[in-house]
């Protein structure tokens, strides 16, 4: 079903540029303005330059970070501080990294990718989308004519088709190797061998594509390409990175909800009405790890649980009692989305009990996200009024609500890890 096709990335010359660590990011919307000075700071041809310039209070059409963006794109590609592959490529990227002490490693494919209709079902979305995250990037896109930063998707293929091709490419040197701040591994490899090409795209063909992480630049890839078939016709193709779900590497973390600034909040009141609809029982106060292993024991058990923490300060688990309640509430979704944990705190907690519209939900008026459970903690001795700890989200949830034509609210998931930007850049003009 997908079209998938190599390409000559382009890529930071090595006899330029000696470290790699040095120049990449990760993807702009976990950049912070103390994180972008920081990469500003590390080396004048760090990505960021093109993936988030600054902004100043004297910016006008002809002079922005997007504008910028393009003649410092430009002059890096004449000065070949960035080249062209030499043969069309497609790129292995393998992370590895770890979590709670247990070592990973994710291994994708860097690809372009033929733009299609979410209608078409060929690729497949999972999340709601924000206007103005869309807008900045199509700014962007439309300046430089690049994708600087790829689309996370996954596909299932339980046989593992391609794992001992991949796992062979992984016994020579490859073309980028480094260490990345948190102490994470990247490597990747170009594979230019038209033989390899041909197995890895009849096998690839035939999948659905599930996007699990770059739904905004996926949506300004569509519109980019609309606009501009004509006079750009490779903007019809994006840059992706592809990993198999049954990937041993393949993680998704939760992403908790803290609450904040609610007008008039009565605790006892809000208790009593969660009390209609869940099992609340108070558990001693314990470690952000005892907290994630008793919600997973929650979750093996097929319940819908969260942990609540509130200012008095205590700790209390929520159990759904009715699930049947989520899908009246929710009569235009699929049995998948009702499922979802985040779904069920949206429309039991978040909007029937605390009154909170979908539309102050997605600007973020009252909420906030961490996937860190300590740091969640830690709020509720400032802002925050409350937080709810969440299980992850299953890849296999993921599928039957995607499949089902359903997205799920923001920041459901959280793919570990991130990858980095700057590792290979698609020209669109091409």
């Amino acid at each position: 079903m997908a079209k998938i096709a190599p390409f000559k990335g382009i890529r930071y010359n090595p006899e330029k540029i000696k470290d790699m660590s040095a120049v990449v990011t990760p993807p702009y919307d976990v950049i912070d303005d103390a994180a972008q000075k920081m990469y500003y700071e590390k080396n004048p041809y760090n990505i960021i330059r093109l993936e988030l310039g600054y902004q100043f209070p004297d910016d006008s059409e002809k002079d922005n970070r997007y504008t910028r963006a393009a003649t410092t794109y430009q002059t890096w590609l004449e000065k070949e501080i960035l080249i062209h592959e030499a043969r069309e490529a497609l790129y292995l990227y393998e992370q590895e990294f770890s979590i709670n002490a247990v070592n990973y490693r994710r291994t994708g494919l860097f690809a372009r990718v033929k733009l299609e209709d979410f209608a078409d079902g060929k690729i497949l979305p999972h999340e709601e989308t924000l206007v103005k995250p869309k807008a900045d990037r199509l700014d962007l896109m439309s300046e430089c004519a690049a994708n600087f930063s790829p689309v996370f998707v996954f596909y299932v293929d339980p046989q593992m088709k391609l794992s001992q091709d991949l796992q062979e490419i992984k016994n020579r040197h490859p073309e980028i190797a480094l260490t990345d701040d948190l102490g994470e591994q990247h490597r990747v490899w170009a594979l230019t061998d038209p033989t390899l090409h041909q197995k890895i795209t009849s096998t690839l063909e035939n999948q659905i594509l599930y996007i699990a992480d770059g739904h905004h630049r996926y949506e300004t890839a569509l519109e980019y390409y609309r606009r501009n078939k004509d006079k750009h016709p490779g903007s019809s193709y994006v840059l992706m990175y592809l990993v198999n779900a049954c990937d041993p590497g393949m993680v998704v973390l939760p992403t908790h909800r803290i609450i904040h600034s609610l007008p008039d909040f009565d605790l006892s009141g809000f208790q009593k009405r969660l009390e209609e609809y869940f099992l609340v029982e108070k558990i001693n106060d314990t470690q952000p790890e005892d907290l994630v292993g008793i919600l997973n024991k929650q979750q093996e058990m097929g319940k819908t649980a969260f942990i609540m923490g509130t200012r008095e300060p205590a700790l209390y688990l929520l159990v759904l009692r009715d699930p049947s309640n989520v899908q009246v509430l929710s009569p235009d979704k699929s049995s998948a989305w009702c499922s979802l944990d985040a779904a069920v705190l949206q429309i039991m907690v978040f909007q029937k009990i605390l009154n909170l519209s979908p539309e102050k939900i997605a600007r973020q008026e009252n909420i906030t996200y961490t996937r860190d459970e300590a740091a969640a903690l830690k709020t509720l001795n400032k802002e925050a009024q409350l937080i709810f700890l969440l299980n992850p989200t299953k890849i296999s949830q993921i599928i039957k609500v995607a499949s089902a034509g359903d997205k799920m609210p923001q920041k459901s998931t959280y793919f570990y890890p991130k990858l980095l930007t700057g590792l290979i850049i698609n020209n669109l003009k091409d």
